[in-house]
């Protein structure tokens, strides 16, 4: 009975992590990317968020 346990945890193990890590990856790159650094960074007061505008 444990050799019918081994295939299917680990069937499920890669159906779940799988998903899992495609979710984080893509949290790791679009969270800084929309806030305009990483969440622990620092805000220097003097930096400005307007951006440029030639008008």
């Amino acid at each position: 009975m444990q050799r019918a346990k081994a295939p299917f945890l680990t069937s499920m193990l890669i159906a779940v992590l799988g998903p899992v890590f495609f979710v984080m990856a893509t949290a790791f790159i679009t969270i800084p990317y929309s806030l305009g650094g990483h969440p622990g960074d620092a805000r220097v007061p003097s930096q400005s968020l307007s951006v440029f505008h030639p008008s």
